[in-house]
């Protein structure tokens, strides 16, 4: 009976898959009145388990986000306070088959600004591009105005993601 606990360990061991952020990036687009300013970050990481669902963990540090303007970066890091909410995660399960998919749509619960909300993510190129719309006011972000106008409150982020099989 052991050897038979031992080869379904074994068995279920050679099918799992494992895969690492080699490189990620994140991209989105603020938008106040007419005026627009890409904001992106290289420091992304994250990890995904394959067995029969895949669990997948991605994580952004907030102070790697830049817009290459100091001080408008430090206003955004002010707004969102960053010292306070240092991390932003992804977070889910999907079906194996999606990491083999050309496109495919998931879920995962954004934890941002210490908020949890689960959002729609939309996944192109077996994984490789993603995209989702984060709404700031759920998260309780006090958007910032210029001359009276709000930034937009749905903020589009794109994701780049080099995943590496690590198994």
């Amino acid at each position: 009976m052991k050897y038979l606990w031992l080869g379904l360990i074994l068995t279920s061991s050679l099918f799992a898959q494992t895969y690492e952020l080699k490189k990620g990036e994140a991209n989105f687009e603020i938008k106040v009145m007419l005026k627009k300013v890409d904001t992106k970050s290289t420091g992304v990481k994250g990890k995904i388990n394959c067995n029969k669902t895949c669990e997948y963990l991605l994580a952004i540090p907030i102070m790697t986000f830049t817009t290459e303007d100091s001080n408008r970066d430090l206003n955004m890091f002010t707004a969102i306070e960053a010292d306070k909410f240092k991390v932003a995660t992804a977070s889910g399960t999907f079906p194996k088959k999606i990491m083999a998919a050309a496109e495919g749509k998931i879920e995962a619960l954004i934890d941002f600004h210490g908020v949890k909300k689960i959002y729609p993510v939309t996944l192109k190129n077996k994984g490789s591009k993603a995209s989702l719309k984060l709404d700031l006011d759920a998260h309780g972000i006090v958007r910032p105005s210029l001359f009276g106008f709000k930034m937009d409150r749905i903020l589009p982020v794109e994701f780049s993601l080099d995943w590496q099989q690590t198994n």
